[in-house]
């Protein structure tokens, strides 16, 4: 299996989380049907990534999220994106995939 390696940008109080986005990152999020599609070139995959495992970096807290829209990271025309922890007391009733 390949092995793929991300520095995952600190979380420091004062500043909060960090984005760090690879050179030429392309993010598509649309809706259609009320089914999401998330589209994503080589180098936005990689930076989603960095972005989800930042929210797990020690002293990140839940109510920590990133707002991910077509006028800050995402292309023309994206559907808004939030994302966020699910807190560990609603994980029992949070649905299977």
């Amino acid at each position: 299996m390949p092995r793929i390696t991300l520095d995952v940008p600190d979380h420091t109080p004062g500043e909060g989380l960090r984005a760090d986005w690879d050179d030429h990152t392309r993010i598509a999020i649309r809706i259609e049907d009320g089914e999401v599609y998330l589209q994503a070139n080589h180098a936005g995959l990689r930076s989603l990534a960095r972005l989800l495992l930042g929210l797990t970096v020690e002293g990140v807290q839940n109510w920590h999220h990133w707002h991910l829209d077509d006028l800050n990271s995402l292309e023309e025309g994206s559907a808004p994106l939030t994302i966020t922890q699910l807190p560990e007391e609603h994980m029992d009733s949070a649905p299977s995939i």
